[in-house]
């Protein structure tokens, strides 16, 4: 790739929506793309029949009932203007990417309207969201009556919810706001506040103290770090989205029982979801937040089951092998063997259920696609419940995590994790080989499903409605790949040139021409795309040795991201009449995975070394103003700080590595010349360094 990686925003979603709440706030209200203030989520009712009431004093006249789909939110209230005039553009800017602050701007005709949106916590602990408001008349604006109210756009519902309205110095309600006399070129301003949580006077709820909250708000967010180490990439556009992913994972994050609960998303997904988990909490150690990070493990590990599975949800067997692969990687970054060593234990007791889950497999016949893996799971990602493949890659994936761990550490039964390994790997090749099949191109692939072509066909056929039009049933060669790509990276299940590596690769790349990133990879399998789930293809093509697609497919992502910098789960392609969307947004699976690609860029941990700049595209190249800098970045073999600057016509690269084990090897990836540092060539033509140093300097050109 030739011209400058750029971000541009050019895939963003047609209705986005970003989250104004503070770090850890219950009050997680959402900003839609039409400025609207969004809350009262409810994910068990987002389509139901609501009535709606006129209101006159304290009575209530019903005017009509109809099915309302607001996704989800009990409100949703925006300013509106109360006069005659042509809307010709409506825009938002979300400014400093460190702070949820909105502005929403309708340019008129003849007049403007603009409101900032943001949370706002009072000295006396009343926690409100404000929308501070401006009217501009311009030169050709007739005088009228005019100012600006909030239209209620979501379901009428009985709630404890406040609102006051502020024109001017005068305080009203929101029904006693009245217009102004208002002629060409003159400026209005107003507040509305939402009160969630306390008790705010009208006294109180002043234009003056919206504007002293709105610089309450631009300072809360300056003392917000969402990093406590460097992690600085010398590319303005990348480190406004780290900025931005950074902050959004810490709104999303809540604290209970006294402990921080990483949670995916403010609405449909505001909880724990274990493999969501595994790269969020880990994102969060590479944000430097480690005793937070840590403490995610005794969120998974509470839900540790008699039978010794460690599941949320049922069927989805895999979780259990995530819960050891995450058990073990958490206790390896903190370099905590004594707490490993406590907690084996409880992985040997997810190892039996694995091995009861295989048997229950085999107890299903010969006959039965799965027999020597497991029984119908939930594939997740795009495949259901049936026999499939995603269960036994991260099966894998947990059981050479827990086998090396136990190895190292010389812990009782280690070899059975090993065997199990084993057995299930020539299960699954044995499987692989009889589904192995061909797109109409001739590329080998392996579909997640283990339904035969005549139950797909079939399942085609059952699933075209009366007109014709497929629904999210159908598989594509590539759907549901998501734990392949991670069984690939960072699970190491296969060789880097093992065939299941490349074939998949090889699909991907035949799949990811209209915008950058694979596409048809998740439920909708249709003219869609899940721009994160490109994130764990990203890893495989870097693990395989391609980091120049590594460093396309991030940037394709961040063009999929909304202005606000961040990402809706699943979205139409661009140019299709679609307006089919899935899941969360912020999705923030997705705002770990942006953190986790790029730190692997620049420090990887591969078949026990360390590898250096593996994914370094020329865009992070420094300039001379701005290094690029990771301090102190958790590996399993301690705490990595790498600066590279420029110095003339040369780089200068300085490593320093703190911990308790050594890797291998040392790999540098570098085309050019290295000196000022010993180094012999691996057989991939890498420079090799001892990885018993602690420290080096080298002169890269």
């Amino acid at each position: 790739m030739n011209e400058k990686r750029v971000i541009d925003f050019r895939f963003a979603p047609e209705r986005p929506q970003s989250c104004i709440g503070l770090v850890d706030d219950v009050y997680k209200t959402i900003l839609r793309e039409d400025g609207s203030i969004n809350f009262g989520f409810d994910r068990f009712h987002e389509t139901d029949n609501l009535q709606f009431y006129m209101r006159n004093n304290d009575a209530k006249y019903p005017v009509h009932s109809r099915i309302v789909v607001n996704r989800g939110f009990k409100f949703r209230y925006k300013p509106s203007i109360t006069y005659r005039d042509k809307l010709l553009e409506t825009k938002q800017d979300f400014g400093d990417p460190g702070a949820a602050i909105v502005t929403t701007v309708e340019d008129y005709a003849a007049s403007r309207v603009s409101w900032k949106a943001f949370a706002w916590l009072t000295p006396k602990g009343v926690r409100a969201d404000v929308v501070l408001w401006k009217l501009e008349a311009k030169e050709n604006f007739t005088t009228t009556r005019a100012t600006v109210v909030l239209s209620e756009l979501g379901s009428a519902v009985d709630g404890t919810f406040t609102i006051q309205a502020a024109p001017g110095e005068k305080t009203r309600s929101v029904e006693g706001v009245k217009p102004y006399h208002f002629a060409a070129g003159e400026v209005k301003e107003g507040a509305f506040f939402f009160v969630y949580d306390g008790e705010l006077s009208t006294e109180e709820a002043t234009l003056n103290s919206a504007k002293q909250a709105e610089l309450w708000a631009a300072d809360y967010w300056k003392t917000v770090k969402p990093f406590q180490k460097k992690f600085q990439i010398p590319d303005n556009q990348i480190m406004d989205m780290l900025k931005s992913c950074g902050r959004n994972i810490l709104q999303a994050r809540e604290v209970h029982k006294k402990v921080y609960t990483y949670q995916v998303g403010p609405t449909y997904y505001r909880g724990l979801w274990f493999v969501d988990g595994h790269f969020i909490l880990e994102s969060v150690h590479m944000m430097g937040r480690h005793q937070e990070a840590y403490a995610g493990l005794l969120a998974v590990l509470a839900n540790t089951h008699p039978d010794g599975s460690i599941e949320i949800m049922s069927p989805h067997d895999k979780e259990t092998g995530i819960a050891l692969a995450t058990t073990v990687r958490q206790c390896e970054i903190m370099e905590d063997d004594e707490r490993l060593t406590e907690l084996w234990p409880t992985l040997c007791r997810a190892l039996a259920y694995i091995q009861e889950q295989r048997r229950q497999a085999r107890a299903l016949g010969k006959d039965y696609p799965g027999y020597g893996l497991f029984p119908p799971c939930l594939g997740d990602g795009g495949i259901n419940i049936e026999a499939e493949y995603t269960t036994p890659l991260w099966v894998m994936h947990g059981l050479k995590a827990a086998y090396e761990a136990g190895k190292r550490l010389n812990l009782k039964g280690f070899e059975d994790f090993k065997a199990e390994f084993d057995s299930i790997m020539e299960a699954f090749r044995k499987c692989a080989k009889r589904d192995t099949r061909y797109t109409d191109d001739g590329i080998a692939y392996l579909p997640m499903s283990m339904l035969s072509p005549d139950e797909l066909e079939r399942k085609v056929r059952e699933n075209i409605d009366d007109d014709g039009i497929i629904n999210h049933e159908v598989y594509k060669p590539q759907t549901g790949i998501w734990a392949y790509s991670q069984a690939i990276y960072p699970g190491e299940v296969f060789e880097p040139d093992d065939a299941l590596v490349s074939n998949l690769l090889t699909l991907m790349d035949s799949v990811d021409d209209r915008e950058g990133i694979p596409e048809n990879t998740g439920w909708m399998c249709w003219n869609a795309v899940w721009p994160y789930g490109s994130m764990f293809d990203a890893l495989a093509w870097l693990y395989a040795g391609r980091g120049d697609k590594t460093a396309d497919y991030l940037y394709a992502f961040a063009n999929h991201a909304a202005p606000a910098r961040c990402w809706r789960e699943e979205q139409a392609l661009k140019g299709t009449n679609s307006d089919e969307m899935i899941g969360d947004m912020p999705h923030n699976w997705g705002s770990a995975m942006f953190i986790y690609v790029a730190r692997n860029m620049i420090v990887m941990e591969k078949k026990n070394n360390l590898e250096l700049l593996a994914g370094l595209p020329k865009e992070w190249l420094p300039d001379g103003n701005t290094p690029l800098i990771l301090e102190e970045t958790p590996t399993r073999y301690g705490a990595v700080t790498l600066t590279l600057e420029k110095d003339g016509d040369q780089y200068l690269l300085n490593y320093e590595r703190h911990g308790k084990r050594s890797p291998q090897s040392i790999l540098l990836h570098w085309d050019g010349s290295v000196s000022g540092v010993n180094y012999t060539r691996s057989e991939e033509g890498h420079i090799m360094l001892s990885g018993d140093m602690d420290s080096f300097r080298a002169i890269l050109q």
